[in-house]
């Protein structure tokens, strides 16, 4: 569910004790906390309905060029089949709420009318549902590049997201920088490091590249551009949502920051990433697939249930590129 109003003020647990007693308080407008929606999964391939394992099916070949005069020809060539395998982890988010404890303060106002609907119905569904979703998205998208499975952060610990497993791959390109720290006098000059390490191919061949970083290593970028390039009234700098985005001037290529590229552990790392040999995996159709709102008769209380797979992989790893500081 895309474009969800920012219409509601708490988290989950309908904790009112810090509600005054009933007044006449009409007002409809509620509002949320601020939550990421989730980007990545828009830019790189979504693979659907992976209950466990799949496959991702490969296809390499080297063929000879040949002059083609006469009858007789000569096979010249390899064509090659392989693959590599993306796993799904099973996860959820999952709460519930006793709508009794909104009776006496405002919020009795969401509560359906009669004894038994008001437990059994969910208050303001649309748009808990809507961010219900939206929560999950953000949490997917952090242990998508987030997580370690040594982590002893709960939410990242499930699987090896992006940033731990390029870091780990010596097939990975390595952008090697003389310099030590990431900083407003040389942040541009290492992107620009980061861009010249990219295999050409992937330019020959209209792949959809984008160096990611975090926002700090962005605006470092911008601050030495400003300071010491005359570019000013080239650089378009854009924000979706989270993600602030900027093409690197000299380049033809975008610099794209995620929110999870800006936890302290990522602020000096960048990565020149091809979306298309990036894959994202979920035994899901649309978001609201997994969610499930049920009314508990033993506990006299609503329970709201996402239930979905995750799994990321990635393929031809000679073809990204990480920095890598002196």
């Amino acid at each position: 569910m895309k474009n969800i109003k920012d219409r509601i003020k708490d988290k989950f647990g309908y904790d009112v004790s810090g509600l005054p007693a009933y007044i006449d308080a009409q007002s409809s407008d509620i509002y949320s906390d601020l939550l990421y929606t989730s980007g990545l999964t828009s830019k790189i391939n979504v693979l659907e309905g992976v209950k466990g394992s799949q496959e991702i099916k490969l296809l390499n070949a080297n063929l000879a060029l040949q002059v083609g005069d006469g009858c007789v020809t000569t096979e010249d060539g390899t064509i090659t089949f392989t693959d590599k395998a993306i796993a799904t982890k099973r996860l959820m988010i999952n709460t519930s709420l006793c709508n009794d404890t909104l009776n006496d303060t405002w919020a009795q106002l969401l509560l359906s009318i009669g004894a038994n609907r008001q437990d059994r119905d969910l208050p303001m569904e649309d748009v808990l549902t809507a961010y219900i979703i939206k929560e999950t998205k953000f949490k997917n998208q952090n242990v998508m590049f987030n997580g370690d499975t040594g982590s002893a952060v709960p939410d990242l610990a499930h699987y090896d997201g992006f940033v731990k497993s390029w870091d780990a791959d010596t097939n990975v390109v390595s952008a090697t920088t003389a310099q030590t720290a990431v900083t407003s006098a040389n942040a541009f000059d290492i992107a620009k490091e980061v861009y010249d390490a990219i295999p050409s191919e992937l330019f020959d061949n209209g792949v959809n590249v984008e160096l990611i970083c975090g926002r700090a290593f962005a605006n470092k970028i911008l601050s030495q551009v400003y300071a010491d390039k005359d570019y000013n009234a080239l650089l378009n700098v854009t924000e979706e949502g989270s993600e602030m985005s900027f093409v690197l001037p000299t380049t033809n290529i975008t610099v794209r920051t995620y929110p999870q590229m800006n936890v302290t552990a990522n602020q000096s790392k960048m990565f020149a990433v091809p979306y298309d040999y990036m894959f994202f995996g979920t035994d899901l159709e649309n978001d609201l697939d997994g969610l499930t709102v049920k009314y508990l008769e033993e506990s006299e209380k609503l329970r709201l249930r996402n239930l979905f797979r995750s799994g990321v992989q990635y393929v031809y790893s000679e073809y990204f590129v990480k920095l890598v500081l002196s």
